[in-house]
């Protein structure tokens, strides 16, 4: 039997990373916010099922926190909504100074 799975909902999922200097507990008050302001947005909320919200801290990379957001949309509309959460997000971010960080490398030279 083939059965489609995202007949009735689709899902949000992104990682974003944020600099390790990041205050956690603020980054996920900021993420939870943004997502249920979109969620009840009149241009959004039709869209959204259950708010994008975070879900975990997945992992630590070299240059960044990689956080885990999730949320539920109609079919077909989470790459909309999530480009719309990715725009929000960044300006929340900016206001908060919550950064999100470039890979960085250290390059050691020896001396000749």
């Amino acid at each position: 039997k083939v059965s489609n799975l995202s007949k009735e909902y689709a899902r949000v999922n992104l990682d974003i990373g944020v600099s390790y200097a990041s205050d956690i507990e603020k980054v996920i008050e900021v993420v939870n916010e943004v997502g249920a302001a979109l969620a009840i947005d009149p241009l959004w909320r039709d869209k959204i099922i259950a708010p994008p919200k975070f879900l975990r801290v997945d992992k630590f990379a070299d240059s960044a926190i990689i956080i885990k957001i999730l949320g539920d949309t109609q079919p077909l509309a989470q790459w909309e909504v999530a480009g719309e959460l990715r725009k929000r997000l960044k300006i929340a971010f900016d206001k908060n100074k919550i950064e999100i960080p470039f890979p960085q490398r250290v390059v050691h030279v020896p001396d000749e």
